[in-house]
C-alpha cells in the first residue's frame, strides 16, 4: 500500500454527503487538506478520533492529539500507520423536496365518513450538518459514499410522519385548512427540527407547499365557497332594495307608510304561514291518532267506524258484519231500514242522544 503524503477529497458533483477515503498509509508529517464546506473525521482501527474543519494540516501529535495518545510511534515519529478519513459535506443543502408517496388518512368531521379522507401534501426544505460525527455514527454508518438524495428520502419519511401528528392536533375539518395553514406549517417545522437535531442536523428552511384532498372533495369545497359568496351578495342586494324603496317612498306622499306596511307584511309572512298551517297539522294529527274501526255490537269484530242503531226498534241498515253477518248501520242513514222511523241525532255540545224532532238537548239544554 502506497504511503500518502497528502490526504484530500474534492467532490465536483456536490451531491456526496459523506465520502470515506482509505484506509491509507501515512507518516507523521503528511498533509491533510480540508476544503471549504468540508469537515474531515479521522479514523483508526474503526474508531473515530479527531475532527478537522477547512484548512491545511500537518499530521503531528500536536494536530491530532487523540491519535497520538493511543499510538506508540518509534523512530522519532516516522513509522507509517494506516488511517481512514471521512469527508463530510457541510454546505447548506437547498431545495430539498418532501411529499407523501401515498395519501395519508385524515378523519374529517364533515367529509369521508368513518374511513377518513386521503390527503396529499408536498413542500421543500433545506438543512445543513451541525455535528458531523453524530450524523456519521447515526445515519451514514460504514458506507463509503452516502449521497444527498439518500438523506433526502429518509428525511422525507420523517416529515410525513410528523405531518400526520400535526393534522390530528390542529385540524378537525379541511374546511378550516386555509385559516390554519401558517400555524400548521410552523408547528410542522418545529417538530421536524427536533428530529433533525437528534441526528446532528439543523433545518434552515421549511415550506409547506400544499395539502390537497381528493378531487370530489375539492369540488364540494368550491361549491360551498360559491354558496357563501352568494349569501353575502343576497344580503347586499336586500339592503340595496330596502334603501331604494325608502328613496322611492320619499318622493310620494304617504309612501313611507306604504313601504312600512309592505316591510311589515313581508316580515310577518313566515309567522302567518306557520299559523295557517298549524290547524291543518292538528287535524291531520288527530285523524292519524283516531281509530278507523269499532267493534260489531254482537260479536265485537272490528268494523267500519260510525255505525249507529235505530232508537225505536234496535235494527240496523242492510250492511252486514263480515264475521257474524249482523246488520250494521250506515252512518248516512236518516231512517231505519226496518221500521222506517227517523234516526235520532246527538247533541253537538254534549253528545247526548236526541229524540226525534227535539229542539233542545235533554242533557245540557242547548238548542239544536
Amino acid at each position: 500500500m502506497a504511503i500518502l503524503d497528502v490526504i484530500q477529497y474534492h467532490d465536483e458533483s456536490g451531491q456526496n454527503l459523506a465520502t470515506r477515503v482509505g484506509p491509507s498509509t501515512v507518516n507523521m508529517g503528511s498533509q491533510l487538506i480540508v476544503h471549504e464546506t468540508q469537515s474531515a473525521i479521522f479514523f483508526r482501527d474503526g474508531k473515530a478520533y479527531d475532527t478537522f474543519g477547512p484548512g491545511r494540516y500537518t499530521l503531528s501529535t500536536q494536530n491530532i492529539p487523540l491519535i497520538g495518545a493511543v499510538m506508540r510511534i518509534p523512530f522519532g515519529g516516522n513509522t507509517p500507520f494506516p488511517v481512514e478519513v471521512v469527508f463530510m459535506n457541510m454546505k447548506d443543502m437547498l431545495d430539498l423536496k418532501w411529499g407523501t408517496k401515498e395519501p395519508v388518512l385524515f378523519r374529517d368531521s364533515n367529509f369521508g365518513g368513518g374511513d377518513g379522507l386521503e390527503l396529499r401534501a408536498f413542500g421543500k426544505f433545506s438543512m445543513k450538518i451541525r455535528d458531523p460525527k453524530l450524523l456519521l455514527g447515526t445515519v451514514v454508518g460504514q458506507k463509503s459514499v452516502y449521497r444527498v438524495n439518500e438523506l433526502e428520502e429518509w428525511l422525507r419519511d420523517i416529515i410525513v410522519q410528523q405531518l400526520n401528528d400535526v393534522l390530528g392536533e390542529k385540524l378537525t375539518t379541511i374546511l378550516d385548512l386555509a385559516r390554519n395553514y401558517n400555524e400548521i406549517s410552523q408547528l410542522l417545522k418545529t417538530k421536524v427540527a427536533t428530529d433533525f437535531e437528534r441526528y446532528g442536523m439543523e433545518i434552515t428552511g421549511f415550506i409547506l407547499g400544499a395539502i390537497t384532498p381528493p378531487p370530489d372533495i375539492q369540488e364540494a369545497i368550491r361549491q360551498n365557497q360559491k354558496l357563501g359568496i352568494l349569501e353575502k351578495k343576497m344580503g347586499v342586494y336586500q339592503q340595496k332594495a330596502a334603501a331604494d324603496a325608502m328613496l322611492e317612498a320619499g318622493k310620494n306622499p304617504g309612501g313611507v307608510a306604504g313601504v312600512g306596511a309592505g316591510l311589515g307584511v313581508g316580515m310577518m309572512m313566515p309567522q302567518m304561514m306557520a299559523a295557517g298551517l298549524q290547524p291543518m297539522q292538528q287535524q291531520n294529527q288527530a285523524a292519524a291518532a283516531a281509530p278507523a274501526t269499532e267493534p260489531c255490537p254482537k260479536c265485537k269484530t272490528p268494523v267500519a267506524k260510525g255505525s249507529k242503531f235505530c232508537a225505536s226498534c234496535g235494527a240496523a241498515t242492510a250492511v252486514l258484519c263480515v264475521a257474524c253477518k249482523e246488520p250494521l248501520p250506515s252512518p248516512a242513514a236518516k231512517f231505519c231500514a226496518a221500521c222506517g222511523k227517523p234516526q235520532s241525532a246527538s247533541c253537538p255540545k254534549c253528545n247526548a242522544m236526541l229524540a226525534a224532532g227535539a229542539k233542545f238537548c235533554a242533557g245540557c239544554g242547548s238548542p239544536v
